[in-house]
């Protein structure tokens, strides 16, 4: 097994980055149909099995469902009956396959060569799948403000086992740390590992139930966090359907801190207000309807720790230097 990673290792990143892109945009366009089928009671992921046209109903063929090449083929419409498809399905597709390949460089290659490591490509699986769960949920919520349970309880069935591999968890936090990456893939200790709530070992167990813990303290935070925004701001709430904060984006937050830890949880959460601030003030002031779900802001917020967590620490750092500096 070893030999068969050190050829990995020597093959040109090019090659897996563009292997990678071609399996997020194939990923990518089940992801479609996922945001499509799974909130419609009346279909299935797979019933039928074959894509087929919202409109007419029929069945599409294999090349009309390459991701991106069959739509700019197709032009955009649907070869039967002409109605077009939209601008969306194409760019789920690229938006998926490009995220999965800036997952590739940021885990395998950003450090250095790390190709020949097996645990990298778990670190690298987990990342996608947070990619891939969190993309449906942001877009079925944003167009039906409603997330099936199947889409947040599900996936905790995938990643509670997964949050026993403690690395994948701690990836991107060693400037949390007051010792380098190299020194805890060398030596882990519960005191060196950053998202480790507890003190015992194995550091598998603790990674898993620290994960768990993270999930629940986030529910109830939220849970709270919408409780109060109902009282404080109960006129725009009863505009925005009765409930400051909805269900789903509560049991969002358990899956996110099973997946994420509590310091990328943090930093997921603290993205998605910095987001939603901006967004929700700009349609207040432009009069744009009753707002936007705050899902879609947990999911971007999700994304971005678990792939630039290093980045957004040293975001805050610099800006709290900005702020200390002009007092």
């Amino acid at each position: 097994m070893k030999e068969v990673f050190e050829i990995i290792k020597e093959m040109p990143p090019a090659f897996w980055l563009v292997m990678i892109f071609c399996i997020g945009a194939f990923v990518g366009s089940f992801l479609n149909v996922v945001v499509y089928r799974l909130p419609r009671n009346c279909l299935s992921i797979n019933n039928p099995k074959r894509s087929f046209c919202p409109s007419c109903k029929t069945q599409l063929k294999w090349n009309d469902n390459l991701p991106i090449i069959g739509w700019l083929l197709l032009r955009g419409k649907c070869r039967y009956c002409g109605v077009k498809y939209g601008l969306r399905y194409p760019m789920v597709e690229l938006l998926t396959a490009g995220l999965f390949t800036f997952a590739a460089w940021r885990v395998v290659y950003a450090d250095g060569n790390l190709a020949d490591q097996p645990m990298v490509w778990l670190t690298l699986l987990h990342a996608i799948l947070i990619i891939s769960v969190m993309l449906p949920w942001a877009l079925i919520d944003f167009d039906l403000r409603m997330i099936p349970d199947k889409l947040t309880l599900g996936p905790l069935l995938v990643f509670i086992p997964f949050a026993a591999d403690w690395r994948a968890l701690d990836f991107g936090l060693a400037s949390l740390r007051s010792t380098p990456d190299t020194a805890v893939a060398a030596e882990p200790g519960v005191h060196r590992i950053t998202h480790l709530m507890f003190s015992f070992e194995p550091v598998w167990l603790n990674s898993m139930l620290s994960a768990l813990a993270a999930g629940a303290i986030g529910y109830g935070a939220l849970w709270l966090i919408g409780k109060g925004a109902n009282i404080l701001f109960a006129k725009r709430v009863e505009e925005m359907g009765g409930e400051a904060m909805g269900g789903g984006d509560i049991k969002l937050m358990l899956l996110m801190g099973v997946m994420l830890g509590w310091p990328k949880l943090l930093a997921a959460f603290f993205v998605a207000i910095f987001i939603g601030a901006v967004i929700g003030v700009y349609q207040i002031i432009a009069r744009k309807g009753p707002g936007t779900p705050f899902g879609p802001y947990l999911a971007i917020g999700a994304i971005l720790a678990a792939l630039g967590s290093s980045w957004l620490v040293d975001l805050y750092n610099a800006y709290m230097g900005f702020l200390q500096g002009m007092a």
